[in-house]
């Protein structure tokens, strides 16, 4: 009763309520904030997934791999879109040199990939598919810790020296989360350089409907198909 009564007094109290009055409305202003943030962030994600036309299905595989028997299986199936699949070059942490410390202590896998043909795009910061040139390297936005200093600098993968044309916005393995980090590079270094890591292949799938996703996840898996490796849907 008589915290009751000392409350009271105090609400009554002209600057204890213009006090009450700022926390209620800085308590108002910052769940507004949070609201419109997490809107913000939410388009973002949804409009770098449009752009880079994400996968629906990616099965990641390390081993040997019957092309043709995935193509039979994407053309046979009547829930799949486009159906395409690339290579990721897993090298050793160790050898990739970014400034002047190496990714020895990561714990992702990183590795060295090329520019899709069909979708899972990576792109540069104002949403365009980017082409390097033989020579060129782009980072992924995870490592951009230094920002525009590491423009123009170099990057040296397994001997090989690279120069930082821009950063890349991975629609898949952005996310710290995501278990890999792909470095951007030309056709022709990839090429020039896959005997100095493991192929990592990326079994990707866009579907005709998302409401078809887990039906075809479940064929997938009854066909016996390659999955040495991480399912993402």
């Amino acid at each position: 009763m008589f915290r009751r009564i000392i409350w009271n007094d105090l609400r009554k109290s002209p600057t204890i309520s213009a006090i009450m009055l700022l926390f209620i409305t800085a308590a108002a202003v910052l769940i507004s904030l949070a609201v419109t943030l997490g809107l913000q962030l939410a388009g973002s994600v949804d409009l770098l997934m449009v752009q880079a036309k994400t996968p629906h299905f990616l099965q990641m595989h390390t081993g040997e791999i019957n092309i043709p028997r995935l193509e039979h299986f994407a053309q046979e199936n009547g829930a799949v879109r486009k159906f395409q699949v690339m290579e990721f070059l897993n090298i050793d942490g160790a050898e990739i040199k970014i400034g002047d410390s190496t990714l020895e202590d990561s714990v992702q896998d990183n590795g060295l990939t090329t520019q899709s043909k069909s979708f899972d795009y990576l792109l540069n910061l104002d949403g365009e598919i980017i082409r390097p040139a033989d020579g060129e390297i782009y980072v992924p936005l995870a490592y951009a810790k230094k920002g525009n200093e590491l423009l123009g600098k170099n990057v040296i993968v397994a001997g090989k020296t690279f120069t930082v044309a821009g950063f890349l916005r991975d629609s898949q393995m952005n996310s710290p989360l995501a278990s890999s980090k792909r470095f951007l590079v030309s056709d022709h270094d990839y090429e020039a350089m896959k005997s100095k890591g493991t192929v990592e292949y990326m079994i990707e799938f866009r579907l005709k409907s998302l409401s078809e996703l887990n039906a075809f996840e479940a064929e997938y898996i009854g066909a016996g198909l390659e999955s040495n490796g991480p399912t993402v849907t």
